[in-house]
């Protein structure tokens, strides 16, 4: 997730014939999966760094911690961001295995999203660890594969394995740029950032062992089925082993529910894998708290895009409680109307970072909880069967 957004860019360098990218994918068949239930999910990344500064979350019940209240509500899937080696305890190891162990007590499955990267990853960035930045590519690769496989392995020993993994976050434009940067149908880049993939994707399945894991290759262009379909048919190509297709879908960035519709119809046929939408969220309100005001100027940024700019809303919708959940409703109706039941998930994207004194949220207003801490309807909506 990020403030910025960029479309996938086709050029013609290196550019792999029409035909030979059609007939791969007709000819390679999708990877069996484990057997799954819809995921009904929320990425609960910040939460850690949210108690610490004194949230409190509340619903018809009582007070409880946030997690608690969702499970509530019967949403029965955790996102955890993981970064290599961040500045803070936020989104490190330490901070994920113990998140992953609540999520596990409370019955809930574990999606791990893999930033390969300090600090954010999305379409305008994809920043390498700085602790690979000097390696030559064979030892990037080689770093790739093994942090992967120990991070896994170290969920799975302490007995709480994610259901499913993203190699990547967001990589509409390749992961440790520049080497595994994409910038069109340049072979060699591609070659290169498949590698990278592939290792990911080894390390993950190595790290398991036998515990069922699913491996999920994630973009942001949730409505845009144009640049899913370029960036997928050069996957296929390469021939990486994956078993599920992710997405990012806000309106601001995503355009409509049509558009989203239409994407993951074409995403299912095409490849034949489990679609997931695991980014999306809309505002209850396009009013900030205050708290966002005394932040820093790249979070103040931030929050101009999202508060009060009419963009993010849908024609017809509002911001309002009731129209964030009639927001809810329609993209699981997307997911549901996918072909052959490949519709399989749908994650809203940090559902808990509200503002609280100390630690402004530019996100407050697309949370699931109002400025009170109190849980919104949207949340029943998103667990809703």
């Amino acid at each position: 997730m990020s403030a910025r957004r960029v479309s996938a860019r086709r050029v013609s360098a290196g550019r792999v014939p029409a035909r030979v990218l059609a007939l791969a994918v007709v000819l390679t068949g999708a990877i069996a999966a484990p057997a799954r239930a819809f995921d009904h999910g929320a990425d609960l990344s910040s939460l850690p760094r949210i108690e610490a500064a004194g949230a409190r979350f509340h619903d018809g019940q009582g007070e409880a911690d946030a997690l608690t209240l969702l499970h509530r509500a019967d949403i029965d899937a955790v996102r955890l961001r993981l970064w290599h080696t961040p500045g803070d305890s936020a989104s490190a190891l330490p901070t994920v295995l113990a998140m992953a162990r609540r999520a596990h007590a409370s019955g809930m499955r574990l999606l791990l999203d893999l930033h390969f990267s300090d600090t954010w990853a999305d379409p305008a960035h994809q920043p390498t660890p700085a602790a690979w930045s000097a390696l030559d590519f064979a030892a990037l690769a080689d770093s790739t594969e093994r942090w992967a496989r120990e991070t896994v392995a170290d969920l799975v020993a302490q007995g709480t394995p994610p259901a499913m993994v993203q190699v990547g976050n967001e990589v509409d434009h390749g992961m440790m740029w520049e080497r595994g940067h994409i910038q069109g149908d340049n072979r060699d880049e591609w070659s290169r950032f498949t590698s990278l993939l592939e290792h990911a994707a080894r390390g993950v399945r190595a790290g398991a062992g036998t515990a069922p894991v699913s491996v999920m290759v994630h973009v942001s262009a949730g409505g845009d089925s144009a640049a899913c379909r370029w960036f997928f048919d050069h996957l296929i190509v390469s021939g990486l082993r994956f078993d599920a297709i992710g997405v990012s879908y806000y309106p601001l960035w995503h355009g409509g529910i049509p558009a989203l519709r239409g994407n993951l119809a074409m995403l299912a046929r095409r490849y034949q894998r489990p679609v997931y939408v695991v980014e999306t969220a809309y505002p209850f309100t396009l009013r900030a708290s205050g708290a966002p005001a005394a932040a820093g100027d790249s979070t103040r940024r931030f929050a101009q895009q999202i508060m009060g700019d009419t963009r993010a809303l849908l024609p017809g919708l509002d911001a309002s409680l009731e129209s964030q959940a009639i927001f809810v409703r329609a993209v699981r109706s997307a997911l549901a109307d996918i072909p052959l039941g490949r519709g399989a998930g749908l994650y809203w994207w940090e559902p808990a970072w509200v503002s609280v004194p100390g630690a402004p949220s530019p996100w407050e207003n697309c949370a699931l909880f109002d400025s009170t801490g109190a849980r919104l309807p949207a949340a029943r909506a998103l667990g809703a069967r």
